[in-house]
């Protein structure tokens, strides 16, 4: 009895806020060394897994605001144009934020890194 009003309870929570439940998509390496596998897309935000063989470059390219969550440990050099190159470290379980910015990454660690990114549209 206590499970099925635990299961209501439930859905009725899940109703009401409206969360969203969606699948990953399929993986896509958009450069050589780096996946990018879209966790979910709606009209608020966009998640994506993405990793990076030691030495992958993600050419040039953009975010709108965004988070990003180090689910391994993370040694990447980050490039903007007009500016100096510097080296960023996370440690597994860290989160950071950027504001929107055009920019090219590489994994400068010995080991692949894997990061969750979260852009907000």
């Amino acid at each position: 009895m206590k499970k099925s009003i635990l299961n209501v309870l439930l859905f009725v929570f899940i109703s009401v806020l409206g969360i969203q439940f969606t699948n990953a998509q399929e993986k896509m390496e958009p450069w050589p060394g780096v996946t990018k596998k879209v966790l979910t897309d709606n009209d608020k935000v966009t998640v994506s897994e993405v990793t990076f063989a030691p030495g992958a470059v993600a050419d040039w390219h953009s975010h709108p605001n965004y988070s990003v969550y180090a689910v391994t440990d993370v040694k990447m050099k980050v490039e903007m144009k007009d500016k100096e190159p510097t080296v960023v470290e996370f440690k597994a379980g860290q989160v950071g934020w950027s504001e929107a910015v055009t920019h090219r990454t590489t994994n400068v660690g010995k080991k692949p890194f894997k990061a969750i990114v979260t852009e907000i549209k």
